[in-house]
């Protein structure tokens, strides 16, 4: 989810924690608690700070090390022996504990949405990904501020406890539609290898991309109708210059980011680009998300590009930056 939503998600938790009549009845425990929660339930992004060391660098690392299962207890406790000095004579576990819990919900929320974790580290760098979880949903938004209208009203513990129980059970039914929806799916499609469900931001709707030996289907699927939208062949065209982009530092970065980057030739007047899109972020026909490598004719010469453009101008403008840059 994005950093607006885990920061409402800490303080929900701070709330949530005075249900426990141990820091409700100890302010200073209680202001340890929240500070924590809300701390804890960013750690995990703190890897941001590869963003120092370049785009690559970032799109190596970001949601790997960070939200892996050795990780979840090792952000637990720095976060808690950050706190612990400025708040003396308090109960480390409780502490402990409420941060333990927001880290860990952080992971398992990123996990439910398609950008997905590497939360099986060491174990597995495979991207894991539930896919029942827009980035940003406001359902669950509006959830923690209407607890938070109600805290003039009721006891703050009671309140989050209904908060978290609704919104429990809003996720489990978004996770069962959207099994169902892919199995559905599945049956319909059988000569599909892969069906990715994106989902939006109104339940139940998803932006779909079907894989086949073939081809790649793009559509969306609402209230039980499957539009298809666009197709295109999987065909390669440069299959030498293609291994050779994926070679390049920059794009092989981006290509450990993602599972669903596929790759695009293009030939120009005075070299070659190669694009590879991340096939599961798009609008209509633009695929906003990827990694672009010109290459000179000569095969002398190349350029990359990663990141995400958010606009055809400026995608246009990236293009001609690329083009412009070896003579």
């Amino acid at each position: 989810m994005d950093t607006v939503s885990h920061i409402i998600f800490g303080f929900g938790l701070g709330a949530l924690a005075q249900m426990d009549p141990v820091i409700s009845n100890n302010s200073v425990l209680s202001t340890a608690v929240l500070i924590g929660t809300v701390v804890g339930s960013n750690a995990p992004d703190f890897d941001f700070c590869y963003r120092l060391k370049g785009k690559s660098t970032y799109y190596r690392n970001h949601r790997g090390w960070s939200h892996s299962l050795p990780a979840i207890p090792l952000w637990s406790i720095l976060t808690t022996a950050a706190i612990l000095p400025f708040f003396q004579g308090i109960s480390i576990s409780h502490l402990f504990l409420w941060i333990l819990l927001s880290v860990t919900l952080h992971v398992l929320l990123d996990l439910f949405n398609v950008n997905g974790t590497q939360a099986l580290r060491p174990f597995s760098a495979k991207w894991l990904s539930l896919d029942f979880l827009p980035l940003i949903d406001p359902y669950i938004i509006m959830l923690h501020i209407l607890g938070l209208c109600l805290l003039p009203f009721f006891e703050t513990g009671r309140v989050f406890t209904f908060v978290y129980l609704a919104m429990f059970f809003y996720l489990l039914a978004r996770f069962i539609y959207t099994q169902y929806t892919k199995w559905a799916l599945l049956q319909h499609f059988q000569n599909a290898l892969h069906v990715k469900m994106i989902p939006k931001t109104s339940p139940f709707h998803w932006n779909i991309m079907i894989e086949t030996n073939q081809d790649f289907l793009f559509g969306s699927y609402s209230r039980g109708e499957l539009s298809i939208e666009h197709t295109f062949s999987k065909k390669i065209d440069y299959l030498e210059l293609v291994i050779d982009s994926s070679q390049n530092p920059e794009v092989e970065s981006f290509l450990r980011s993602t599972h669903f980057a596929y790759p695009f030739v293009q030939k120009r007047k005075n070299g070659y680009f190669i694009y590879w899109k991340d096939l599961r972020f798009r609008s209509k026909k633009f695929f906003p998300k990827l990694a672009i490598m010109f290459i000179s004719l000569d095969y002398q010469n190349q350029v990359s590009y990663t990141g995400k453009l958010t606009s055809i101008k400026q995608y246009k403008k990236v293009i001609k930056k690329l083009e412009t840059s070896i003579k």
